[in-house]
């Protein structure tokens, strides 16, 4: 299965870059997060964009 970028060129169903300013404001934007909480994920669960967003909602809810 290969990624699928949308309309601006981002990866919207596996990967998370943080190689360009504009990926980081894509993701946390769409997952609503800082850019220190979308580190945070991607260093405890790597650049999968299905379990960074798992791992997010999961601390969320520990926060919660």
């Amino acid at each position: 299965m290969t990624d699928q970028p949308d309309d601006a060129g981002h990866d919207i169903t596996h990967h998370i870059s943080l190689q360009q300013q504009q990926q980081v404001q894509y993701w946390t934007t769409r997952l609503g997060v800082s850019r220190n909480q979308l580190l945070q994920a991607i260093d405890a669960v790597g650049d999968s964009a299905p379990q960074v967003e798992a791992w997010l909602k999961y601390k969320a809810q520990l926060a919660g």
